[in-house]
C-alpha cells in the first residue's frame, strides 16, 4: 500500500475526511443529536488511532481504532439512533402520520 513516511495514504485520506466533517457536526450540534455528536467524535479517535499507530504504541492504539473508533461508536450510534426514534415517537404519538 502506498504511504507517506509511515502512514498509509488511504488512512491519511480517511483522518482528513473525518477532521473536515467535524465542522458541520459540531456547527450543528443540538442536545438532541448529542449521542449522534458522541458517535462521530469516536470515530474521529479511531482515525486518529490508525494514523498514529503507525509511529507509536501499536498493539494500543490499534485496540483503541478497534473498540473506540469502530465497536464503541457504533453501540453510540445504535443508542443514538433508539434514542432519537423513542424523541420523535412520543412527540407523534397520536398523531396521524399515514395521510
Amino acid at each position: 500500500m502506498a504511504g507517506i513516511g509511515p502512514f498509509a495514504v488511504l488512512e491519511l485520506v480517511g483522518l482528513t475526511v473525518s477532521l473536515l466533517g467535524l465542522f458541520p457536526v459540531l456547527r450543528q450540534h443540538r442536545s438532541d443529536t448529542k449521542w449522534f455528536t458522541v458517535g462521530y467524535l469516536l470515530l474521529v479517535i479511531g482515525m486518529f488511532a490508525t494514523n498514529l499507530e503507525a509511529v507509536v504504541f501499536p498493539v494500543l492504539l490499534n485496540f483503541t481504532e478497534h473498540v473506540v473508533g469502530i465497536g464503541l461508536a457504533g453501540l453510540v450510534f445504535l443508542f443514538a439512533a433508539y434514542d432519537r426514534r423513542s424523541e420523535v415517537a412520543q412527540k407523534t404519538e397520536g398523531v396521524n402520520t399515514h395521510e
